[in-house]
């Protein structure tokens, strides 16, 4: 179609252009990157704020600035580390190297490494101290854990397609094991039902964070409201409120984008980094056979999170945070100096989309009075969000649905994918929506250097922590056992 009215992103003469349209991580991860190396990049994003699912919103009740819900990362994401350092926000995240627990009543349990050890062996003295579990419940978890260490990265990638509760059965792992250690920590990770996900990425999350590196298992919270994190825009021509409305093509590449003020936007390449839905509504069907990326998007199947903000007369808890072993909700956090303001999130919230507000309010109400049955704390005042389509479920088999960042042979060549449902090998996390923007980026420059003098391809990708000696050690024995027939 012709394009009227087109205008183009500022930035060094010359230049390629570059649209990105969708302002949550993984478009800030690719405007981020490619704006670093002399690209003319605009981000484009329909919200007011930038960060997407991870971000904030106005509460005109208690006049602050509220998470959509809280979100969570820890050592192992090398890549989100990265962007935060990009953004100037790195130290608006407060580390922590104790994970506590919580059972029904209270009474708290906790995780720890060993500053100096090597892992696993960091984590050896909290395990033995466990005692939310049994000794023998302890030996079945320790057992496992070696077991994963064995498989390496290369051996969970062959259990894709097997669910993680068969898994957990052909290592003997106990449903009170499984309750009170894997549950808190995958389905929180994994925005899915433990024995339904798949064991690649189960195993992922515990070879990542437990036992390849000492600082993996660390927990980062952010110490601002998220929108926060994003005051620092990722390219300079970054806007708010631009509402995408249409993807101009010509003779199959695209061209530009028209917004919904009429205003047409050219382009020499073109990121999409919005969720897997929108993706599908603005690809044209005879676009979509010849490009195999949208062959298989609607068998990706969409997980709500729950997100309760919570409001008490009294101060209620003084640990920042929290795992539950028993719900409704599955992890707390302390959003404020006294405790009085506590976030609660339910993941893999299917059943709680269709309940009444108030019921569910009540439900938390009476769970945080057990917790803490010292305070005495009554609830003045909830806020509950509900994400949706929050993440995609890491079901065994999702892999062969989920698309490339770059376009295939006889595909849209210069239209490229971004967002943690594209193949970044990581589950739906912000780690995997930062790869993904990098990925993006990295294939862009690939295919379109940025301007004349301009060295191409370039690489955003974070290494992964390095894996430490006993992991390695073990991982190498493996191997050579197995390629000797021992």
């Amino acid at each position: 179609m012709p394009l009227n009215n087109q205008t183009q992103p500022t930035g060094p003469a010359g230049a390629k252009v570059v649209i990105v349209v969708g302002g949550g991580l993984a478009g800030i991860a690719a405007a981020a990157a490619l704006d670093s190396c002399g690209y003319r990049v605009t981000l484009l994003e329909a919200r007011r704020e930038l960060g997407g699912r991870a971000s904030s919103f106005d509460d005109p009740e208690s006049d602050q600035l509220l998470d959509n819900c809280q979100h969570v990362l820890l050592g192992c994401c090398t890549n989100l580390q990265d962007l935060y350092t990009r953004l100037n926000v790195a130290n608006r995240i407060e580390y922590h190297r104790r994970v506590h627990f919580l059972d029904s009543h209270g009474k708290q349990f906790d995780l720890w490494g060993v500053v100096g050890l090597p892992a696993p062996l960091h984590l050896g003295p909290a395990m033995l101290a466990f005692s939310a579990l049994t000794m023998p419940e302890r030996k079945e978890i320790i057992t496992a854990m070696l077991a994963m260490l064995r498989l390496g990265k290369r051996g969970r990638e062959k259990l894709e397609g097997q669910a993680f509760g068969q898994w957990l059965a052909e290592h003997r792992q106990s449903d009170r094991v499984i309750q009170r250690f894997y549950d808190p920590v995958l389905i929180s990770a994994l925005n899915e039902d433990t024995r339904k996900a798949s064991s690649k990425y189960a195993i992922e999350v515990f070879q990542d964070a437990m036992l390849m590196n000492q600082h993996g298992y660390v927990v980062g919270l952010p110490a601002c409201a998220l929108e926060e994190l994003y005051a620092h825009r990722p390219c300079d021509d970054t806007r708010l409120g631009a509402r995408v409305s249409e993807l101009i093509f010509n003779d199959g590449r695209a061209a530009g984008v028209v917004l919904q003020t009429g205003e047409k936007l050219t382009a020499d390449a073109i990121i999409l980094a919005t969720n897997y839905h929108a993706v599908q509504r603005w690809i044209p069907e005879n676009l979509r056979a010849t490009d195999v990326r949208f062959a298989h998007l609607e068998k990706l199947e969409s997980v709500p999170i729950l997100g309760a903000h919570l409001w008490f007369d009294k101060p209620v808890m003084r640990l920042s945070h929290a795992a539950l072993f028993e719900g409704p909700l599955q992890w707390l956090f302390r959003k404020d100096t006294e405790g009085k303001i506590l976030h609660g999130v339910i993941s893999a919230a299917r059943d709680w989309v269709d309940k009444p507000r108030d019921l569910c309010a009540k439900l938390f109400e009476q769970q945080i009075q057990q917790l803490f049955s010292h305070s005495s704390a009554r609830l003045l005042r909830q806020k509950i969000v509900i994400e949706k389509r929050a993440t995609f479920s890491p079901l065994p088999g999702t892999d062969a649905f989920r698309p490339a960042q770059e376009s295939p042979s006889g595909g849209i060549a210069n239209l490229f994918l971004a967002g943690d449902y594209t193949k970044t090998h990581w589950p739906a996390t912000m780690e995997g929506a930062v790869r993904s923007g990098y990925l993006a980026a990295e294939a862009l420059t690939r295919q379109i250097p940025g301007a004349e003098n301009s060295v191409s391809p370039k690489s955003f990708m974070v290494a992964d922590l390095p894996v430490q000696w006993p992991a390695r050690w073990l991982e190498t024995r493996e191997n050579i056992d197995a390629v000797v027939g021992r």
